[in-house]
């Protein structure tokens, strides 16, 4: 069995229960769903609440932070003491769309880091170029983290090693110019999760049409093949990670 440990059930070209039967024919047994505002989180934790094997993640993209405001983050605090999601996300730094303000992008970074502190739950992290400064504001995180869509080399392997964070490995791992694909064996296996962020990001042979949570499947097969393993170890590994990370309710 697999997890996609990062997805966006709500924007598929299909329904969350069509996306989500699929993926089970294939093999991926849990799926995480991740909010980028309020309005999504808050569906998603509807349709986790719904939905077999589905997981619900609440958080504010970068993209969105120019909206942030206390009343936002007293819904995230909310939903976090509800118990109807698993973590918080994603949430990070984003300087190359720049949808927002570096300044307004840091604000909400720090205060959901605070607010995960505060109620002890793991934090997914979206960074595009921009990994030195989400790394200084990680520094003040006490919970467990996961670099999701992660496309660094040695240095940030090594740096995100040293840290014990989780690093998720999306579709753009399989793509010919991937810096990350050249050094998979420096990731600790043990922090290591395969993912879609569907409806982005299709892995190959599938590059370029809308990606779906059954796809994760290519992602996985693509890494296992890297690292010398065989296709159902390597699925054992990363389902146990997830588990591990998101405390889902797994047997492995």
């Amino acid at each position: 069995m697999l997890v996609d440990s990062h997805t966006h059930l709500l924007r598929l070209k299909a329904s969350p229960e069509e996306a989500v039967h699929e993926a089970a024919e294939a093999g991926v047994g849990a799926i995480v769903n991740i909010g980028t505002n309020i309005e999504d989180s808050r569906e998603g934790m509807r349709l986790a609440a719904a939905t077999a094997n589905v997981y619900s993640v609440a958080g504010i993209h970068p993209h969105n932070a120019s909206d942030h405001s206390t009343g936002n983050l007293e819904a995230l605090s909310e939903m976090a003491s509800s118990g109807g999601i698993v973590a918080l996300g994603e949430v990070g730094l984003d300087y190359y769309r720049n949808h927002s303000s570096a300044d307004a992008q840091k604000a909400l970074f720090e205060d959901v880091v605070s607010l995960a502190n505060e109620v002890r739950l793991p934090v997914v992290i979206h960074t595009r170029e921009a990994f030195d400064d989400t790394m200084d504001i990680l520094r003040c995180a006490r919970v467990p983290i996961v670099l999701h869509c992660f496309e660094g080399g040695e240095k940030e392997i090594e740096e995100a090693r040293e840290r014990d964070y989780f690093i998720g490995l999306t579709g753009n791992v399989t793509y010919k110019k991937s810096e990350t694909a050249n050094h998979l064996h420096l990731i600790n296996p043990e922090r290591l999760m395969v993912e879609t962020d569907a409806p982005y990001l299709s892995p190959e042979p599938l590059r370029g049409k809308p990606n779906f949570p059954k796809n994760v499947v290519h992602t996985a097969s693509f890494v296992a093949e890297k690292l010398g393993m065989g296709e159902e170890e390597f699925a054992t590994l990363t389902t146990r990670n997830a588990r591990n990370f998101y405390r889902l309710p797994l047997e492995v």
